[in-house]
């Protein structure tokens, strides 16, 4: 299996034990399936099967926008070979792949047209898009993919933050079509920087090659509400028990218009495309990297093997976490060590003040307890909680799926400008 790229042909059914021999192998001949999961006879575990099908279309729809701007071909994915090939029309470099002899444009600025800086204004500014001078549906839609394609050039354009970097990964769920129905979205954040790397939504503008049963399709949602302590409140580990297949998740209701010709799909695929562009866009970067990621087991699985060849010598760690309350800096900790009963792994490092609580599992090798402590999902939290009290989100609750998105990126890059400072 190559390096993660997300231009490339991805199969992800492979052990996810860290230490075990067939740790991300595939087609291993002790690998047996065992109803809807395999079973690893290597180190005795069960992993679940994802579509590759499905994974691989959900990922050529969606990152199909990513052209230009991750430096491989994104028509074979291959990265060596590429050479200049005259301009476009516009101005833009094009690039020749040697391999599959395709063309690209090079994007090093984006050159928007004029009205866009009315359509973002009116996003800072929480107004609604219809009140524009000169509003078309059909025109807006597209004026806000040209916003979201600026931001993601913002994203990629941005230098190296460090050597060593960590990164927070949480996950909400956002409204759409002024409607029940919700997207759901996943956030990486850089800790130091404070600085948004990718955001995904598990929304696809065309449903073809996805199957039925890769497609959500829950209308009642995993509730966990407690006030116990983070020693007793594992219950994410009951409800996953309950599931059909480690992946699944309900999140509630999410329907498309008659007229969308988009797919909402289960969340695991969007899991899975979502670390392989954080990958593509970091990897050149930092030479050690730790995810702090939100514990559900099918974002852990797209993590790992998005790093699968860095977690195995030893470059990336990977851990769940669960957090409440703020923590005080320079005050000491509380620290015990409990078991779950979770798939991979069970043994966890809590850490409590007066008002706040985490609990870190490291899923990939042992760590100090003073790395453990530098454990947080609070700048992918910052993020979240800009998004919700930004003065646009009443708007952006009413837009369709496809727009939510879009907006949602330009978010992203007003973000990490520095307008969720002003």
């Amino acid at each position: 299996m190559l390096a993660a790229d997300i231009f490339r042909y991805t199969d992800v059914n492979a052990c996810k034990t860290f230490g075990c021999p067939n740790f991300g192998v595939l087609n291993s001949p002790l690998y047996a399936l065992r109803g809807q999961n395999i079973f690893c006879q290597a180190c005795g575990f069960h992993f679940p099967v994802i579509s590759a099908a499905a994974l691989n279309a959900f990922k050529l729809q969606v990152n199909r926008s990513y052209q230009g701007l991750i430096w491989a071909c994104a028509h074979c994915g291959k990265r060596d070979g590429l050479t200049r090939h005259g301009y476009t029309q516009s101005g833009q470099q094009r690039v020749r792949c040697a391999s599959c002899r395709s063309t690209f444009a090079w994007y090093e600025h984006a050159r928007l047209p004029a009205r866009l800086s009315s359509l973002a204004w009116a996003i800072r500014a929480g107004q609604p898009l219809h009140e524009l001078s000169g509003f078309d549906r059909k025109m807006t839609g597209r004026d806000l993919q040209q916003l979201a394609f600026s931001a993601r050039l913002a994203c990629a354009a941005t230098p190296p933050f460090t050597l060593e970097t960590f990164l927070a990964t949480a996950a909400f769920s956002i409204n759409f079509n002024g409607s029940p129905n919700r997207l759901y979205v996943i956030v990486t954040v850089e800790k130091k920087s404070d600085r948004v790397i990718a955001i995904t939504t598990n929304y696809a503008p065309r449903s073809e090659h996805i199957s039925f049963e890769y497609r959500y399709s829950a209308n009642d949602e995993e509730l966990i509400v407690s006030r116990e302590p983070l020693t007793r409140i594992f219950a994410k580990d009951r409800v996953m028990k309950r599931r059909a297949l480690f992946f699944d998740t309900r999140y509630g209701a999410a329907r498309l218009k008659i007229n969308d010709a988009g797919v909402i799909v289960k969340p695991v695929l969007a899991a899975y495309r979502h670390f392989e562009v954080v990958k593509s866009l970091t990897q050149n970067a930092f030479l050690y990297v730790q995810h702090y990621i939100e514990h559900e087991c099918f974002i852990y699985g797209g993590c790992l093997m998005a790093n699968r060849e860095e977690v195995a010598t030893g470059h990336c760690h990977i851990a769940f976490v669960y957090e409440k309350g703020n923590r005080t800096p320079q005050q000491p900790f509380r620290s015990q060590i409990i078991t779950s009963r979770l798939i991979w792994n069970d043994v966890w490092r809590c850490f409590s003040q007066p008002d706040y609580q985490m609990a870190v599992c490291s899923l990939t090798g042992q760590q100090r307890s003073s790395e453990l402590r530098q454990a947080t999902l609070q700048p992918a939290q910052r993020f979240i909680d800009f998004i919700l009290h930004h003065p646009f989100y009443p708007q952006l609750v009413r837009l369709s799926p496809a727009n939510v998105s879009a907006v949602l990126e330009f978010l992203a890059a007003e973000y990490n400008q520095g307008a969720h400072n002003s």
